[in-house]
């Protein structure tokens, strides 16, 4: 099968499976010679003990030697079995033909002057994501991680903000990036010392999977939660739920703040009005902390001429005060805005940050510490180093055409990327994968009848969407959602300001996306109907009912985490 899209106004046809799909769990497997049986292979990187403890059971060995095999990952910083030199030779060749070290193929690696590693890493459907390791002068090590491929929140001067939203990183793939920088500083007899979530995504748009994630870190890497900190543009619901109910026991919130007005916030961080403004956030806020008893850091990067003078700083203490949050429970980091190529604003000088701060301390009793800008020379701000690996790959593919109007043929006769057909009851409860072999029948477009016959919209504002998706498809590019342009934020071309106010940028991204969450609420409806059947009538569920009754709180999460980055 084939559709035809539109290019720069050009019509051009993409061949791809009728039914391609995406596994939710990336898994890898080879072929026994002897069986014909397919044999997992396993992420030594990710698995867990009593997992590897199985597995090594049931290769004949004895239980002890997992625990062998775990040390010398995690506390030796070896990864490869031949160097596993106290494991028997049978034990090692096991490993040779069942595992594997890890499942993120690194596309590039970059180092700083100032000892900053960053690395874009290549997912198994071909998405990419960054993580960075930061060395500090008091011998401390951070991982700055990704939580998810692309991102909704729009935040126009973040790299990553101007790309869209591609999908959720699944718990091993967060966890992944943690555990091979601790790996490999283990090899150097170094330890791993704190983890942020301020890499790609939003962690509170993906909080069911990074709460898993942080589990792991804790408990398998033994990084304390109070060394891990989570770095939210301010999802409210989420922030809520976080505060109250002790998934995040002991972590740290930042919150990426960056104005101290609603007009000026939305501007930077369209997600700032999709929350409910400043108002909403600062009583969220000030729950976490009265709540927790944990301080809050506040992220304010500065830019100058926009947000780093001090009747700025001033509206922040007053922000601040206004709303009765202690101030001995907050700290603000400030930090220059790392330049991006789709943002046209620049870093405050030192002489401008000193001040902010200083405003800060003595007017309002506020903490304040200038953060140093690390990387700047690898382009280690967020988002910018898959930028720069999808330009130099779109430049080689060029070159090995020779001529760009030829780029469309090559579109055609490339297998696609595989997406995510996330229908639960039709795959017997599994998302599989589609082998991406493109069919050799070229028709026009074969529309999913479930999506699209007759549409009906029972409001202007799904109607206008729907008009604006359909001209994301066309243009290649998002025009401003309607909930956007019907709200009090500013003219951004008039402020100086370029931004897709899009959540999601990919076509079949969206598609998927909405077609997901339309099943959730129908799975969700059917839910609360056989609950009013039990309690009015008595009813005695099955057990394929009682299965659905049970999956009532992770399909709320996945909507949830959907509604996040669909809005």
């Amino acid at each position: 099968m084939a559709a035809v899209f539109l290019r720069n106004g050009t019509p051009f046809v993409k061949a791809f499976p009728s039914k391609s799909i995406l596994r939710k769990r990336q898994q890898t497997f080879l072929c026994s010679s002897s069986t014909g049986q397919q044999q997992q292979v396993l992420n030594l990187l990710t698995i867990d003990k009593q997992e590897l403890e199985h597995h090594v059971v049931s290769w004949g060995h004895s239980k002890y030697r997992a625990k062998q095999v775990w040390t010398w990952i995690h506390n030796q910083g070896v990864t490869s079995p031949e160097d596993m030199r106290n494991l028997p030779r049978n034990l090692r060749s096991d490993l040779q033909r069942y595992t594997k070290a890890g499942s993120l193929q690194m596309a590039t690696e970059l180092v700083s002057k100032d000892g900053t590693r960053k690395r874009a890493y290549r997912l198994f459907d071909g998405q990419l994501i960054e993580s960075v390791l930061m060395p500090y002068e008091d011998g401390r090590y951070t991982a700055c991680i990704s939580s998810q491929a692309g991102c909704a929140m729009g935040c126009v001067f973040c790299a990553t903000g101007q790309m869209g939203f591609a999908r959720q990183l699944q718990p091993e793939e967060i966890y992944e990036q943690v555990a091979r920088f601790a790996s490999e500083l283990a090899l150097e007899k170094k330890r791993l010392s704190n983890v942020v979530f301020m890499g790609m995504g939003e962690p509170l748009a993906n909080y069911r999977n990074v709460a898993k994630a942080v589990h792991r870190i804790t408990n398998d890497l033994g990084i304390g939660a109070r060394k891990i900190t989570i770095s939210t543009v301010g999802v409210v619901p989420s922030i809520r739920k976080l505060t109250h109910s002790g998934d995040f026991p002991q972590v740290r919130l930042a919150v990426s703040l960056h104005c101290a007005s609603d007009q000026e916030r939305t501007a930077l961080l369209p997600a700032n009005g999709r929350y409910g403004g400043l108002d909403e956030l600062m009583m969220a806020l000030k729950d976490y902390v009265e709540t927790t008893n944990r301080r809050l850091t506040l992220e304010w990067a500065l830019i100058e001429g926009q947000n780093d003078d001090l009747e700025t700083a001033q509206k922040l203490g007053s922000l601040v005060k206004r709303f009765g949050i202690r101030r001995d429970m907050v700290h603000v980091n400030v930090i220059p805005l790392n330049p991006t190529g789709g943002y046209g604003g620049s870093p405050s000088s030192r002489k401008s940050v000193n001040a902010f701060c200083e405003c800060l301390e003595k007017d309002f009793g506020i903490a304040c510490t200038p953060r140093v800008r690390r990387g700047i020379d690898i382009d280690a701000g967020c988002g910018q180093l898959k930028s720069k690996v999808q330009r130099e790959e779109e430049r080689q593919k060029r070159e090995e055409l020779g001529d760009d109007n030829k780029l469309e043929l090559v579109d055609f006769m490339q297998p696609p990327s595989p997406t995510l057909d996330l229908d639960e009851d039709k795959n017997n409860g599994e998302i599989k994968i589609n082998d991406n072999s493109p069919s050799t029948d070229v028709q026009y477009i074969d529309l999913d009848l479930d999506d699209y016959d007759d549409p009906e919209f029972t409001s202007s504002e799904e109607l206008l969407e729907a008009e604006r998706l359909i001209q994301l498809v066309q243009q290649g590019s998002p025009s401003p959602s309607m909930k956007h342009s019907q709200s009090n934020i500013p003219n951004t071309e008039q402020s100086g300001l370029t931004t897709k106010t899009t959540s999601i940028v990919d076509p079949q991204a969206i598609q998927n996306s909405k077609r997901r969450r339309k099943k959730l609420l129908r799975n969700l409806k059917q839910i609360q109907n056989l609950r009013d059947k039990q309690d009015d009538q008595g009813w005695e569920l099955n057990e394929e009912q009682l299965i659905k009754l049970s999956k009532e709180e992770e399909w709320k999460a996945e909507l949830e985490s959907l509604e996040h980055n669909l809005k």
